[in-house]
């Protein structure tokens, strides 16, 4: 009995902290992500410690993490990805290349392994292109071509990010640092994305115009969320990550006449379980870490800083890789420096794996924060400066 209160009253507490702080993070012009990471660090054990993570909650936040790729998914046009422009996979490749080089070098030169180089140098390769998204849209520049070139690389990079996240996950698995392991496990995620997408697209619009025939309320939606638990149970049983799974899925049903009722069906699941998900990552930051007065932790913080530098120019350098002419080119790599929600991902993969302590988890944390945090200031600035001159 004393457990399942336990359970009941932890749920309680991250969704009102989310909803709390999530509206003072909107309010302030951020992202909601950011008030829900601060909620977790604030009711975690490194302050108050109302919540601390337990096997039932860590099962809801990966669900979470599931669902939030699986909206990734049905969020992206297939078409337009598989149209994206040289430009746009030309920024994507600079984009990943960079900041993984960059987090991989500051990582061994911080004295850590080289498995943790290489997952750190992995968690600097995610954007997270909804927040560049939105400030695009509240400026009304979503047409723009250094929107669409954004919004493309974005889709490349989601694909590589996860792919890379596939090696390392192979890695942290037992496995050893060989070029021919990471073609296999890289071949094998590039062909489980292939062969998943590509039989989903055949078998899917006649198994969702056969389940539309359905008399029950919600069937689509709850056939939609089956399918996608399915793919990424596939996945999992392929050595890859569940949100790779979870992707594909979203990929597949967003070229579906069904779409927009998927969607609408799974935001009340993203909003009770995405959130339970970025809660209990921000439980995992230890705010002691960051004291300056104490001598250890002086480490950290100077691998935070270095990390933020690489981790914001990386990003913002691809831009300059596109030579057409008329693009305003540190725009468009600035709108790849969020990390957001991928990054939290591939972090917490690294820390339930074994891979990162909290000191080192928790300085990637903050660079991701710091990233999803700075960008919309910047984006807003440059693309008044944008509008100003045109």
């Amino acid at each position: 009995m004393h457990e399942i209160y336990a359970f009941l009253m932890a749920i309680a507490v991250i969704l009102i902290a989310a909803k709390l702080f999530g509206e003072i993070a909107v309010r302030f012009g951020q992202s909601a992500i950011v008030g829900e990471l601060l909620a977790g660090v604030i009711i975690g054990p490194s302050v108050f410690g109302f919540v601390s993570e337990t096997h039932v909650l860590s099962s809801i936040a990966e669900l979470g993490a599931i669902i939030l790729l699986f909206e990734v998914g049905l969020s992206s046009d297939i078409k337009e990805f598989a149209k994206a422009g040289g430009w746009a996979a030309a920024v994507a490749f600079v984009g990943v290349f960079l900041p993984y080089i960059s987090g991989y070098y500051v990582f061994l030169y911080f004295g850590f392994s080289t498995t943790q180089a290489i997952f750190a140098g992995a968690v600097l390769t995610a954007t997270s292109v909804g927040i560049t998204a939105r400030v695009f849209m509240d400026l009304k520049r979503i047409e723009t071509q250094e929107a669409k070139i954004v919004l493309g690389a974005a889709v490349i990079d989601d694909v590589i990010g996860l792919v890379i996240l596939a090696v390392v996950l192979k890695l942290v698995s037992g496995g050893t640092v060989t070029a021919g392991t990471i073609a296999h496990v890289s071949g094998m995620a590039v062909l489980f994305l292939i062969l998943s997408v590509g039989a989903g697209l055949l078998i899917a619009p006649t198994l969702f115009r056969f389940i539309s025939k359905m008399k029950q309320e919600q069937v689509i939606f709850v056939m939609a969320v089956a399918f996608c638990l399915i793919i990424s149970a596939l996945a999992s049983k392929v050595g890859l990550a569940p949100i790779v799974g979870a992707f594909a899925a979203g990929l597949v049903l967003s070229s579906t006449n069904y779409k927009a009722e998927i969607r609408n069906g799974v935001k009340p699941l993203y909003v009770f379980f995405v959130p339970v998900f970025f809660v209990l990552m921000g439980t995992q930051v230890d705010l002691s870490v960051f004291n300056p007065f104490i001598e250890s932790n002086r480490m950290i913080l100077l691998l935070t800083a270095i990390l933020f530098i690489v981790a914001f120019i990386g990003k913002a350098v691809a831009g300059f890789v596109v030579l057409k002419k008329g693009i305003n080119k540190l725009l468009v790599g600035v709108s790849m420096v969020p990390r957001g929600e991928v990054g939290l991902i591939f972090a917490g993969i690294g820390l339930k794996n074994g891979v990162f302590g909290s000191d080192d988890y928790s300085a990637l944390v903050a660079v991701i924060m710091l990233t999803t945090f700075v960008t919309p200031f910047i984006l807003k600035y440059l693309i008044s400066k944008d509008m100003e001159k045109n």
